[in-house]
């Protein structure tokens, strides 16, 4: 199991470094707001969320301020294909070293002149307070390195914590006797409560799908008048205080450090392979050029609304996922410039083009696909039976976006709905051989509200990721189609919901998949 801060793969040999500490060109003044945040869990007793050995005081948090990185060899000449090497030592308020990891830093190379240019760092924790970042050198010209702080490592222990909670999110289903009109809702859960026996519980899970679901009994309904299911929103006032320091706050500190970056003697992006499996094993996958991502993995198309057509004609493509792979299907409907059947709320929606002879459908995933509108619960099923039900075949299409819905409940829930997936996926080819599926990884969060925070915080985000990478990555059967990267370097605000450069360079990869060549 890798470090949490990973960001790829595999490390590289690392040279000798000086001892001495680049600091920030304007150093930022010391957070004074007190450390302890609402939760967003107010069930969850407060002792449950500290750790029993630990007192955690504001002195010993990994403080923004006094953590400084020292770009190594800086001076020496780099071109293009060569490897640039930055060391993080974190320290805590006071300015002493710290003697432990588990931050969780982000990391990038960027271009001072003009400011086009950029790409995602490798973070390895060693454990003892120091990270060592690596950016291979995409680019020529004058680059700079920023890292970002983005969780100290004391809240990245609060985060697990409340992750790992189980059934802490609330929910409630509608039950309607649908000859008198009788309804009734109750509380559900996403996992099993312990203080409820099972006699007082109707039980929905999908043991194939390794789906569960729970709802407390009506009082004078059966199980299966259940009609429909939400996610609550409201909060109780005698919530709960936590400790998660630099709430909403990501401090950028920039070594005063100008890269000069030459040309390489050889195009290094002309030997890439076509994007026709899993990508190799690489430090970071590409760099935004502009607007443009440039896979640094397999070659990468362009596609113009002509190329795309063209290139979907006659096949069927499946969308299943959370709200972020339903903006694929927006992007295909915006393309084809024709409106969609069904619903959007969570599907299913089809889309379909007589001209190029192909159709695009979208369906959420199973529960907890919840928003705070009620849901038709005999419209939602899990991916696993939807794969069971498909035909398959050399012209259909499958891409799986997983994980939105999943930041706030344990691993090992989403690691299991995981593998009843890859079961299913494995199936489908048994049947229908040359069908072809992909699933796509997720991207960065905002942290705009303690709420955003405590249930899809960035290092919440990355473990999922993680999780899809060491499934599927193995997996022959299913490419992974990895977004991280691109979001850690993007221009744009980090939103679950990507905007136009991102939808653009996540479609030109799947679609280089899918017509390699032009």
């Amino acid at each position: 199991m890798q470090n949490d801060t990973l960001n790829s793969r595999q490390p590289l040999r690392l040279p000798a470094f000086r001892e001495n500490e680049l600091v920030q060109d304007e150093p930022m003044e010391e957070e004074t707001s007190p450390l302890e945040a609402e939760a967003i869990y107010p069930d969850i007793p407060a002792e449950d969320l500290q750790s029993p050995t630990e007192q955690v005081t504001r002195e010993q948090v990994t403080h923004p301020h006094y953590t400084k990185f020292t770009v190594l060899n800086s001076d020496r000449l780099y071109r293009q294909g060569d490897v640039l090497t930055a060391v993080v030592q974190a320290r805590d308020a006071s300015g002493r070293p710290k003697t432990y990891g588990g931050d969780f830093f982000r990391a990038k190379l960027v271009s001072v002149r003009p400011r086009e240019a950029s790409s995602a760092g490798h973070v390895t924790d060693h454990g003892n307070g120091t990270y060592t970042v690596q950016f291979p050198l995409y680019w020529a010209g004058d680059a700079r390195v920023s890292v970002q702080l983005v969780h100290p490592s004391e809240a990245v222990k609060v985060l697990r914590r409340v992750r790992d909670v189980p059934a802490k999110r609330s929910f409630t289903c509608m039950f309607i006797d649908t000859k008198n009109g009788d309804r009734e809702k109750r509380p559900c859960f996403t996992a099993q409560p312990p203080e409820l026996p099972p006699e007082r519980l109707c039980d929905f899970s999908r043991h194939e799908a390794n789906g569960t679901w729970f709802c407390e009994k009506p009082e004078s309904l059966p199980c299966d008048a259940i009609v429909a299911c939400r996610r609550e929103v409201s909060l109780k006032t005698d919530q709960s205080t936590i400790l998660v320091p630099y709430v909403d706050t990501e401090l950028e500190q920039d070594a005063p450090v100008v890269i000069n970056v030459k040309e390489s003697e050889q195009p290094l992006l002309d030997r890439l392979p076509e994007c026709s499996g899993q990508a190799p094993d690489v430090m970071t996958n590409g760099y935004w050029s502009g607007n443009g991502w440039n896979s640094t993995v397999c070659k990468v198309r362009q596609f113009t609304r002509t190329d795309m057509r063209r290139c979907v004609a006659n096949k069927t493509l499946y969308l299943q996922g959370d709200s972020t792979i339903r903006k694929w299907f927006q992007w295909f409907a915006g393309k084809e410039q024709s409106r969609h059947k069904g619903s959007l709320k969570g599907g299913p929606a089809i889309l379909s083009d007589k001209d190029s002879n192909s159709v695009v459908t979208y369906r959420a995933h199973g529960l907890p696909v919840l928003g705070s509108e009620w849901m038709n619960i005999s419209k939602i099923r899990y991916i696993a039976d939807e794969l069971d039900s498909i035909k398959g075949g050399p012209d259909t299409l499958i891409v799986l976006g997983l994980g939105a819905q999943f930041t706030t409940e344990p691993i090992e829930m989403f690691r299991a709905r995981l593998f009843a997936i890859q079961n299913a996926i494995r199936r489908l080819l048994q049947r229908s051989p040359g069908t072809r599926v992909f699933v796509r990884t997720g991207t960065t969060r905002d942290h705009k509200s303690q709420r955003l925070y405590l249930r899809g915080s960035d290092w919440l985000a990355y473990q999922i990721v993680e999780e899809i990478r060491q499934i599927f990555g193995p997996d022959r059967n299913a490419v992974v189609l990895d977004t991280w990267d691109m979001s850690v370097c993007q221009w744009g605000v980090e939103n679950l919901h990507n905007g136009t450069a991102m939808m653009d360079a996540q479609m030109n990869m799947f679609l280089s998949h899918i017509c390699p060549k032009a």
